[in-house]
């Protein structure tokens, strides 16, 4: 099977955190475990200001499961600022494969902010 993410946008908030949850989707059932590694790469939004980086981390997709959630906590703030986006890269898969090696989606954080 091929291993894709799909793309979030999330508002950011005043206060507190907000999840941006993307999926991660196998084309098809497996027969074996799928495992493949995420991690989150700054763009316009950085860590930890905007959101909490994620390290690579395993995401096991046990036989027969097509999709996980891979959630990424967003910080809300008061500065009016300009949409933000960040990464979330999957890569290292293993029994799945991906276009060029690795798939990415993108996180874009909504400024509600008054100027």
């Amino acid at each position: 099977p091929t291993l894709s993410i799909n793309d979030v946008t999330v508002t950011e908030g005043n206060a507190g955190t907000v999840n941006a949850t993307f999926t991660a989707t196998l084309s098809a059932a497996s027969g074996q475990p799928v495992t493949v590694d995420f991690k989150t790469i700054d763009q316009t939004a950085t860590a930890p200001d905007d959101y909490t980086a994620i390290d690579p981390t395993p995401l096991t997709f046990n036989p027969g499961v097509t999709s996980l959630p891979v959630t990424v906590v967003v910080n809300g703030d008061l500065l009016d600022e300009a949409n933000e986006e960040f990464l979330v890269e999957l890569l290292n898969a293993v029994n799945a494969t991906m276009p060029g090696d690795i798939d990415i989606g993108t996180g874009t954080i909504t400024d509600d902010d008054a100027p």
